[in-house]
């Protein structure tokens, strides 16, 4: 019967704790993507000095979350982020408005697809 308890326990901590994380990507997620709008419609009229600081904060912001993130996610999408924000970066500097808002947008949707990737549903189990 001990047993029993223990092995219920445990899963609803394991439980617990996913239900937590997918919560703490997704506020994450959020927090990242407040400056995104900005970077976007700066990227797209051409106003490089806006747009690279906006970038410098999206790259700040990373930097908090990207610590905590490799223990819970694929390193593999850590490094797809990495590279991204480092290819919208050069973009920026470039004064490439078309490779930078494409960019931009596919850095815009890695992010947003983690927390859906992590998320506990049928469709992720299957």
């Amino acid at each position: 019967m001990k047993v029993y308890v223990a092995v219920i326990a445990v899963l609803i901590a394991v439980l617990a704790f996913g239900i937590y994380t997918v919560n703490a990507l997704e506020s994450d997620t959020r927090q990242m993507m407040t400056g995104f709008g900005s970077l976007e419609k700066n990227i797209a009229a051409g106003n490089w000095d806006a747009a690279g600081k906006g970038m410098h904060q999206v790259q700040e912001k990373w930097s908090t979350h990207k610590g905590w993130w490799a223990m819970v996610i694929d390193h593999q999408e850590i490094d797809n982020i990495d590279m991204a924000i480092a290819r919208v970066t050069k973009y920026i500097d470039l004064k490439d408005r078309s490779l930078a808002s494409g960019e931009a947008s596919v850095l815009k949707q890695m992010l947003e697809h983690i927390p859906e990737k992590e998320k506990i549903n049928l469709k992720n189990i299957l």
